[in-house]
């Protein structure tokens, strides 16, 4: 899919973000680019590494013959500004490309501490593809183009809703081979905005708070998030696809009497989008589902960041900047379990949060994405897709999903040379 395709560093190095932030971008406030669409074309010039931590080019897996069942390799995704540090692990079924990772933003963007885009998609079209942090700056007596850096962040203009900011992505930076992309639908989803509102409760309350300090001076602040499912449609080289985007979309606005915006930041997080031939019930497929809620952030990186978040916040209240970066600092501590429960709940149906996380109804939970959970060998457990019923495992990230129970891995020359040992449904 050309969403998915590389671009080149030079547009990259005009646009920054979304796609890469590199190490080598000017400082200089760039000009908006035409070119590769920066939010659906990847990257191929940020690294990618292998379990071993050695650079791999981005490329589609050379596929492993299996005659009615799947293999599925686990993929760690490595963070290059920390050393090469593991920072998730995703499932991905062998012969589908992997593309993208983690890179480092420049020192222009100050206020985000990493970037990361990560497709996985098969040969018919159909993938997953994860975003990271997108933050923005704006102020309504500022004229910057798109991009340029701002206040540490890269200035982009408040957007009504997710459809007009990817008009408007389209619009700034075409792809090359698609054509007709239109908004199908967007909504707001409901259950979901109650829960990430709950999660950032403090921030309304404190938000309040400011506001009696800021009527004295005739200002005022505003703060809210909600959850979006957006529905979009393009012809990639003449062949229809389909995207369903979740995302949470949150702002912190300074605003004058006058309503004239003094300063504001609004984020996109927790982006992730489904896809697939457009006709096809693609939201239901459970490989698809399988790799969604394959991705598991590590837990030391997890540390890295909020480590990163902290000496942020000290530099921030040393230069006296702290309360346009409050919202950042706070949003930030929930954003990795937010990040969880878009997942939980964004992808194919809705539980009430209280059941999720009664462990007595993990079963109904892992229903509605139609997986079940395995025991592995080393102690841990792994969702994968119902449809197969005879699972193993290499111990080494790898899984064979089958589902003729005459099949014999041990004599498949295939997979013969390495010992596979095969696991079994646990319960939740």
């Amino acid at each position: 899919m050309k969403f998915a395709k590389a671009i080149s560093p030079v547009t990259l190095c005009l646009l920054c973000l979304p796609l890469g932030m590199l190490s080598g971008c000017s400082d200089t406030p760039p000009e908006v680019a035409t070119g590769s669409h920066p939010l659906l074309t990847k990257d191929s010039s940020i690294p990618s590494y292998d379990a071993g931590g050695q650079p791999t080019a981005d490329r589609e897996e050379t596929a492993t013959p299996l005659a009615g069942g799947i293999l599925m390799r686990q993929k760690v995704i490595r963070d290059p500004a920390r050393g090469n540090m593991p920072a998730l692990e995703l499932l991905v079924p062998d012969g589908w490309s992997v593309e993208g990772g983690i890179t480092q933003v420049t020192q222009s963007y100050g206020m985000l501490p990493y970037f990361s885009d990560v497709s996985i998609e098969a040969p018919d079209k159909r993938g997953v593809r994860f975003w990271g942090i997108f933050e923005f700056g704006y102020a309504d007596n500022v004229n910057l183009a798109p991009f340029t850096p701002y206040m540490g962040r890269p200035f982009f203009p408040l957007q009504p809703d997710l459809g007009t900011w990817w008009k408007q992505m389209q619009r700034i930076s075409p792809a090359p081979g698609v054509s007709d992309l239109e908004i199908v639908s967007e909504e707001q989803m409901p259950e979901l905005t109650e829960l990430v509102r709950q999660q950032l409760s403090q921030l309304y309350r404190s938000t309040e708070e400011e506001n009696r300090q800021l009527r004295m001076r005739g200002e005022q602040k505003s703060f809210d998030v909600h959850a979006r499912q957006l529905v979009l449609r393009y012809k990639d080289e003449g062949v229809s696809v389909e995207m369903t985007v979740f995302a949470t979309v949150r702002h912190s606005i300074y605003s004058y009497s006058n309503g004239m915006i003094r300063a504001a930041m609004w984020n996109i997080d927790n982006m992730y989008a489904v896809f697939g031939p457009a006709g096809t019930d693609y939201l239901h497929d459970p490989v698809l589902a399988a790799i969604v809620r394959s991705r598991q952030y590590d837990m030391n990186w997890q540390a890295a960041i909020q480590e990163w978040y902290l000496r942020k916040n000290q530099q921030i209240v040393a230069e006296g900047q702290a309360r346009i970066a409050a919202a950042s600092r706070q949003a930030a501590q929930a954003r990795v379990t937010q990040s969880d429960d878009v997942l939980d709940i964004s992808f194919n149906g809705w539980k009430k949060r209280n059941a999720m996380k009664d462990a007595g109804h993990t079963a109904s939970v892992l229903g509605i994405h139609e997986e079940t959970r395995y025991a592995t060998p080393s102690g841990t457990t792994v969702d994968l897709p119902s449809y197969y019923q005879n699972v193993y495992t290499d111990r080494l990230g790898n899984y064979i999903l089958h589902n003729d129970a005459n099949y014999n891995i041990n004599t498949d020359p295939a997979f013969s040379s390495r010992d596979w040992q095969r696991i079994n449904p646990v319960n939740p």
